[in-house]
């Protein structure tokens, strides 16, 4: 019997949709950014690959420990990134675009340089709390503050305005340059210093372009009324984010405090590796905060797509981790060295962190839609248990990581126990919604 064919009706309907995708902005922005945030992340890991394979588990922590450190407070710029993009959207001209252009660029300079600055005034403490071998080092670990700032900022604006063509060659190119300067560097003999200068090329180049995108509006000189934002939102989302930075990345700099140079090497490897987990359902996050906020300002529940977001995390992480945890040993020594064979054992317990600290992400993203900081606090609770449990229990890198996901599982333990949006809760909220439209 010949297969039947669909409905005419259904076909012509999947065509007009498509259709409709192909001719979106929107739909054709989106996947151009995906694919040049692939690029960037994608680069980034070769980044550390190279300096992984070039420069041995020592020279490697160092340059592991200033990342991380830098990470902490870079991260939560992705929530100004957030903020900027969404207000710009709903901007009604764009004058007042460009006044909160220059405005904001200014103070994130101002913010990068005294950052800067600060940090060479400590450079010696910074030295010694975290082992690492030269001043120069962490000179040039710090210097890319600034860059990566005010790249932020302007990020935000171009996300906002929808030159989402612009945002992606910024990220494609940045990402691109990075690894590609980063080869020479070291195989020129600049080590450590030479790999860290690269990343403050990488995100000056990443400010040049973005800033020639912007370069219209940067001119324009129209009179527009002030922009204002909402500080109570602003001051939740940074305490949030960066207590999350904290939480998946500080780790690594008390690993490189607390344990010998060689072995924190192979712990930052094992990191790099196993925050692949969480890194690999980003993109549920950068959707779930929008669509949430949207929801909670027309009085929806986001419980609906809190479940998905959820249900689709656990998946990838948990299927991620069982490949780390299966992970060979004879793979990571092809792909890093026999010097971090060691790095094996830690890889599953990896998984299992960022499957927690995946999960607490998701539920970030929720309570920063409903401007809500009691679990951002409870995130803060976490990140500073994790220093402390940490500065006790440090004994072997298993140790630290074992800290990570006892404070990753007790976030999400009490949120379960007090929180509104608790699985459970959404999860009894559903079956009593389909109990009483069958009744």
């Amino acid at each position: 019997m010949p297969e039947a064919l669909p409905p005419a009706q259904t076909t012509a309907g999947f065509r007009a949709i498509v259709g409709r995708l192909r001719t979106s902005h929107g739909f054709q922005g989106g996947v151009i950014l995906a694919f040049a945030t692939l690029v960037l992340n994608g680069c980034a890991y070769l980044y550390n690959v190279a300096c992984i394979r070039y420069l041995g588990p020592r020279a490697y922590g160092d340059i592991a420990a200033l990342l991380a450190l830098t990470a902490v407070v870079a991260l939560p710029l992705g929530s100004v990134q957030v903020i900027l993009a969404r207000e710009v959207a709903q901007f009604p001209s764009l004058a007042m675009t460009a006044r909160l252009l220059r405005r904001v660029t200014l103070w994130a300079a101002l913010l990068g340089a005294g950052l800067v600055l600060l940090g060479i005034v400590l450079v010696v403490p910074i030295q010694d709390l975290l082992n690492v071998d030269s001043r120069a080092a962490v000179v040039a670990g710090i210097s890319s503050l600034l860059f990566w700032i005010v790249a932020a900022v302007l990020y935000g604006v171009l996300q906002g305005a929808l030159r989402f063509k612009a945002l992606s060659a910024t990220y494609a190119i940045a990402g691109v340059s990075r690894l590609a300067l980063v080869i020479p560097a070291l195989l020129l003999g600049f080590g450590v210093v030479g790999a860290l200068t690269v990343n403050t090329l990488a995100g000056a180049l990443a400010v040049l372009l973005a800033f020639q995108a912007l370069r219209d509006l940067w001119r324009m000189r129209e009179d527009a009324e002030e922009p204002t934002f909402d500080r109570r939102e602003v001051g939740v989302m940074l305490a949030g984010s960066l207590a999350f930075a904290s939480l998946t990345n500080i780790d690594i700099v008390l690993a490189a405090y607390f344990l010998p140079a060689d072995v924190a090497g192979v712990y930052a490897a094992a990191a790099l590796v196993g925050k692949v987990v969480l890194f690999l359902p980003q993109s549920i996050v950068t959707v779930l905060l929008p669509k949430a906020a949207v929801r909670i300002a027309a009085g929806f529940s986001p419980h609906k797509i809190l479940l998905a977001s959820a249900a689709v995390t656990l998946a990838i992480t948990l299927t991620a981790t069982v490949v780390l945890a299966l992970t060979p040993e004879s793979a990571l020594v092809w792909a890093f060295g026999p010097d971090f064979r060691e790095a094996t054992a830690l890889l599953g317990w990896f998984g299992l962190a960022m499957t927690a600290a995946a999960l607490v992400n998701i539920y970030l993203s929720v309570y920063f839609a409903e401007r809500d900081a009691r679990f951002p606090m409870v995130v803060l609770g976490a990140a500073i248990a994790q220093v402390v449990g940490i500065a006790i229990w440090h004994s072997e890198p298993r140790s630290i990581v074992l800290v990570t996901l006892a404070c990753c599982t007790a976030a999400m333990v009490i949120h379960e126990l007090a929180f509104p949006f608790a699985l459970r809760r959404v999860l009894h909220g559903r079956a009593a919604s389909r109990a009483a439209s069958s009744a």
